[in-house]
């Protein structure tokens, strides 16, 4: 949601460890978000996690959906699926996918990555173009960079540096820690978070275009708690409003109904 989780794994022999360790984050968690268009709520998006089986082997799958409310369907229509397949051994990406549909625009991306050649192989499913990047052995897509920044500890005006993959490019990603804010999320009361705001631009994570700021909340669950951007005719931003494990819920206000049904009633405030 937003960028953040920092902590590599090295110096020891991780794959001897269980195919399903316990990682600093529920398995099964559900989080959801109202997305608003300066003070409009215009959409809703979750974001998911859930153990895969493929090709013999235990991954992690990191999901996120982004869909428009039913009013403003009709005008600008925003269905898009992002989701990356995670190593839950190192933490590194295998796979990630992208498939934005907003208006008359489409995406339909993947992205393999094979770290132990140093590779990206990237291609669109749309007009078969292909492309491969020289990678590092820690460099990861968006989702699975975000949901390695939860693993760490924020001090407020550190600098953290990484090499992250978006837009067809490698990005040297310079993240600036902020001050602790205390926001107050709609029916989620207030949470203090640090606020982070990255040096780079990456379409297509929850805006197709902008510069994306992130909060990251200042207790154990670590969960992003609200993201902005900044686009050319407006800002959105997106807070987070429900958190659940497995159908559980675990915060969430009274009468929330996290749905696609029109104008949201709550208007966000920090």
């Amino acid at each position: 949601m937003a960028v953040v989780v920092l902590g590599l794994v090295g110096g020891m022999d991780v794959r001897a460890a269980d195919p399903r360790p316990e990682l600093w984050f529920p398995v099964g968690e559900k989080l959801t978000y109202r997305i608003y268009w300066g003070v409009f709520q215009v959409g809703i998006t979750t974001a998911t996690t859930s153990w895969l089986e493929e090709d013999g082997r235990t991954l992690l799958a990191i999901r996120f959906r982004t869909r428009t409310n039913r009013l403003v369907e009709k005008i600008y229509p925003v269905d898009d699926f992002l989701e990356t397949v995670v190593d839950p051994l190192t933490f590194l990406p295998v796979r990630f996918t992208k498939r934005l549909k907003e208006g008359r625009y489409r995406s339909d991306e993947t992205t393999v990555f094979d770290h132990a050649r140093g590779a990206a192989h990237w291609r669109s499913n749309l007009s078969d173009r292909k492309k491969t990047l020289e990678i590092d052995p820690d460099t990861r897509d968006v989702i699975s960079f975000m949901y390695f920044m939860r693993s760490r500890t924020f001090q407020t005006g550190e600098t953290i540096n990484s090499r992250v993959m978006a837009d067809e490019k490698i990005y040297d990603l310079q993240i600036r820690v902020g001050r602790r804010e205390n926001l107050k999320l709609p029916k989620l009361g207030r949470r203090m978070s640090f606020k982070l705001e990255p040096e780079a631009a990456f379409q297509g994570l929850f805006v197709r275009k902008g510069k994306l700021w992130m909060w990251v909340s200042d207790d154990a669950q670590r969960w992003c708690t609200r993201l902005a951007a900044r686009v050319p005719v407006a800002s959105v931003s997106l807070w987070l409003c429900k958190a659940e494990v497995l159908g559980e819920t675990v915060a969430a206000g009274a009468d929330d109904d996290g749905g696609l049904e029109g104008e949201g009633d709550d208007e966000p405030a920090s």
